[in-house]
């Protein structure tokens, strides 16, 4: 599933909750990602109109589609604001990490019932869409499938009830 798929599957409501949770320097990144200016204007000095803005900005982004900001979006997200949940389902697995980053396309050498069960026991921990946003993105970024045909996790992306 591409990012941008991803992004539409949890609506714009969570994409602005993965933005909340930028700072400044951030929310820049993503955005200078998919060549979508900073620049504000003079009169927006606070912090939160300064969001506003740019939240706007990502999610015009998103809807028409930006490959580099969405994956750029959550690259960001899950590094700098879930590591913890990298870590937990690389350590389940047994997969060597730095901190939550590895070179080692695990998608692809661990059985797929195990990826699965692992991936179920992250929501016992962490949001489910969370959760959803990282196993698509593995997916997505290990060029694997594990996940995208399984309805389970597919419905980890849609808004909870």
């Amino acid at each position: 599933m591409q990012p941008y798929e991803i992004a539409m599957k949890i609506g714009d409501d969570k994409i602005e909750e993965l933005a909340d949770e930028f700072n400044s320097s951030q929310f820049k990144r993503v955005l200078l990602s998919g060549k979508v200016s900073t620049r504000l204007p003079l009169s927006t000095i606070s912090n939160k109109k300064r969001k506003k803005v740019w939240k706007k900005r990502l999610l015009k982004a998103v809807s028409d589609e930006n490959l580099p900001l969405v994956a750029k979006l959550f690259y960001e997200f899950l590094l700098n604001r879930r590591r913890n949940m990298l870590i937990s389902y690389l350590d389940l697995l047994n997969v060597t990490h730095r901190n939550g980053e590895t070179e080692e396309t695990f998608l692809k050498t661990i059985p797929e019932k195990i990826l699965k069960d692992q991936a179920r026991n992250l929501t016992n921990e962490f949001s489910r869409s969370d959760v959803g946003i990282y196993l698509h993105y593995l997916d997505y970024h290990q060029e694997s499938e594990v996940f995208l045909n399984d309805s389970e996790f597919v419905n980890f992306l849609l808004p909870e009830a």
